[in-house]
C-alpha cells in the first residue's frame, strides 16, 4: 500500500527507506491541509482512515496533525491484496489529489468493499 500510495503522489512517511510489508502506513499531508480535513473528505469517500501526528508536529496546537495512518488489517482480512491496495490509492488520488467528488467516489469504495464479502484470517 505505501508503493502504491507514493507511485499515486502522496508523500509517504520514510519512502527513501524503503517500503515494508507492515499493517500500517504513515502518509504526510501538511500540503494538503493536515490530517483531519483530508480523513474527513476520505470519509465522505467511504474510505476510512485516523489523523496521525508526525514529528512535524512537536509542539503544534492540539488537533493539528500533519499525518494520515492508515491501518490495514481489515482491508487484509478481506483477502485485498497488491492489485487493489493499487486500487484503493487511486481512489484516494482522486478525492484528495484530484479533488473529485467523494460521493461519487463513495460508490466505488463500497463497489470494491462488496467484492470481498468474507473473511479469509480471524482468530
Amino acid at each position: 500500500m505505501a508503493r502504491a500510495l507514493s507511485t499515486e503522489g502522496f508523500d509517504v512517511v520514510a519512502a527513501a527507506r524503503g517500503f515494508t510489508r507492515s499493517h500500517h502506513v504513515a502518509v504526510d499531508v501538511h500540503r494538503l491541509g493536515g490530517g483531519a480535513p483530508v480523513a474527513r473528505r476520505l470519509e465522505a469517500a467511504q474510505i476510512i482512515l485516523s489523523k496521525f501526528i508526525l514529528p512535524r508536529d512537536a509542539g503544534a496546537p492540539p488537533g493539528q496533525m500533519s499525518g494520515l495512518r492508515l491501518g490495514l488489517q481489515e482491508v487484509t482480512r478481506r483477502g485485498l491484496g497488491p492489485a487493489e491496495m493499487s486500487e484503493i490509492a487511486r481512489l484516494m488520488r482522486r478525492v484528495v489529489l484530484n479533488g473529485e467528488d467523494p460521493t461519487r467516489i463513495g460508490r466505488e469504495v463500497r463497489e470494491l468493499r462488496q467484492r470481498f464479502p468474507k473473511i479469509h484470517y480471524c482468530f
